[in-house]
Order: structure tokens, then sequence, then C-alpha cells
């Protein structure tokens, strides 16, 4: 079986929502905090906190609203569509928020697309219409501390021995779970990470390109297959090298 896994912030969305909702409500010091997670200075985790307590109380209608102004890529739903009739899994996994995740993916008709993320919990604030914003860190890995929220454990606990790993991404988050994957579809940073880390990948702009491709190796232009270095980081993890 395929098992396509996909990030959410500025893969499935135009932007990086959590990025833009962070820096919205909680100023330029947010920037900050991303630009020292980037450098290694603080975890994800601490960066989310710092995010967080950066806001302050959140107007709730006023952060429903900027949410709801979010594009997606349009050919995304589409592309969902594509893959339940092909028979592919489809499981979203972001190293963002679910509060936005889910209301973003019920916006555009598409609130059963499973995902994994981190929690946000809305607090009681100063007023009834305002709330604190607290993260929660359900899917952290024991040992790594780059991201709050393992895609790659994700991608290893829900795929079998005999099925193909398609990860499609494009930003930090998405170096990792590259690494693990059989076929990569990237763009922007990912495409600079997997040049330099000699990953091979097919470079996309639209789930649009990734649906051509996938279209083509499945009406007998080539043929999926598990990507041997891939399978033998895979094994790794597994032996607990």
């Amino acid at each position: 079986m395929v098992k396509i896994f996909i990030d959410f912030d500025g893969t499935i969305t135009k932007l990086d929502v959590g990025d833009a909702m962070f820096e919205r409500f909680g100023g330029k010091q947010c920037a900050r905090y991303i630009e020292q997670y980037r450098n290694e200075t603080i975890s994800a985790a601490e960066c989310f906190r710092r995010e967080c307590a950066a806001c302050g109380d959140v107007d709730l209608e006023e952060l429903n609203a900027f949410l709801d102004r979010q594009q997606i890529d349009a050919t995304f739903p589409p592309f969902v569509r594509f893959c339940e009739t092909a028979g592919h899994s489809v499981t979203v996994l972001s190293d963002g928020m679910d509060y936005y995740i889910a209301r973003i993916l019920a916006a555009h008709g598409l609130p059963n697309v499973s995902f994994f993320s981190n929690h946000l919990n809305l607090l009681p604030g100063k007023t009834p219409s305002r709330f604190y914003l607290e993260p929660e860190f359900p899917y952290g890995d024991e040992v790594c501390d780059r991201c709050a929220c393992c895609k790659r454990n994700h991608m290893l606990s829900m795929a079998g021995d005999e099925d193909i790993i398609v990860f499609i991404g494009e930003g930090y988050s998405d170096r990792c779970p590259a690494r693990y994957a059989d076929v990569v579809f990237a763009k922007d940073e990912l495409v600079r990470h997997c040049s330099e880390q000699n990953i091979s990948f097919f470079e996309y702009q639209t789930f649009a390109d990734v649906q051509r491709r996938l279209d083509r190796v499945m009406g007998g232009e080539g043929q999926l297959r598990k990507r041997r270095r891939a399978e033998l980081e895979r094994r790794a993890v597994f032996l607990g090298g």
C-alpha cells in the first residue's frame, strides 16, 4: 500500500500559518524565537512556549477571523480525492498546532483528513471573549527535540514493511522525515536540503504536480519503489541505531 504523509504549513497552506499567527498576535519577537530555534539554541517546544507567552490573551473572534483568511493550495482537495480513489492513505503530519489545522481543513471541506500535530489549549483570559494560548506536545521524541511533533515516528509507526512511504514537504521540520521516505516530493527549503544530503526527490509546486507524477507511475510509466537508503535508515531506528 502507498502511505502518503504531508506537511501542513507552507505545503497545504500558501503561508506558514503558525509563524504568521504568532507574529500577528505575539509581535516581531516571535520571529526572533523562530530564528533561535533554527539556530538550535532553543528546542521547538521552547519556541512554541515563548511564542504563546508573547501573545498574551487573544480575542478568539480575531484569531478565528485570521485563520479563516488563510488560503490553501487549490489543488489539495482534488489530490485527496485522487488518493481516496487510488486507495492511497493520506495523513497530515505537522509541527504546528491542531487548532488552526482542524479549522482550516474543515473550512475547505476536508474535516475527515487525518492529521497529527501539537495541541493548543485555550485558557480563559481577562474577559469571556479572550483566551491565553498554551501548547502541549503529545508526540515528541524522547531523544530528539528538534521538532515538537516527531513526523518520523508517525511515519514509521503507521507504515508496514510492504508499504511505500511517500512524503510531501517544503521546510525545516521536513528534513528529518524526508530521510526515511521512499519517495520524496520537495519544494523550497526541502529541495536544497535533499540536494545537499543526496536524497532523491521530485520537485513540485502544487499538488497537481504530485498527482500527475503519481498518476503516470501508477499508469505504467515506471514503478514506485522502496528507496534502499531509506529502508536502512528505518531499520536502524527499529534496531536502536
